[in-house]
């Protein structure tokens, strides 16, 4: 969900939504599973297209339902989550003290930490 999001992001910018094609094309470039294309075009559109339907055979109402099943998950059930909703949902806050990933790395100035 992150990885997609961040890409989608770097490739086209900050939008309310990403259109099918270009979730599809950052899916297949990062090699995702294919198979849950579906769920992140529901992450990542609240609309329907022509594409939805000619490409996933996604139309509203399958859309609305999937954004219904997503946001019991991750938005306490409100499906009007947009794509700013589902990066902060997502975002890492970085590291959050104790030991350094690789602290022999560190301790010999081979890292950035």
């Amino acid at each position: 969900m992150l990885e997609l999001g961040l890409a989608l992001i770097s490739r086209y910018g900050p939008q309310d939504q990403f259109t099918v094609k270009q979730v599809l094309a950052t899916i297949h470039d990062l090699r995702l599973d294919g198979r849950f294309a579906a769920y992140a075009v529901a992450l990542y559109r609240r609309e329907a297209s022509s594409n939805c339907v000619a490409l996933l055979r996604l139309d509203q109402a399958l859309l609305d339902s999937l954004r219904a099943d997503i946001a019991q998950y991750l938005f306490a059930g409100d499906s009007s989550y947009g794509v700013s909703d589902v990066l902060s949902r997502v975002r890492t806050s970085g590291w959050q003290g104790g030991p350094a990933p690789d602290w022999m790395a560190n301790k010999h100035g081979r890292t950035s930490l």
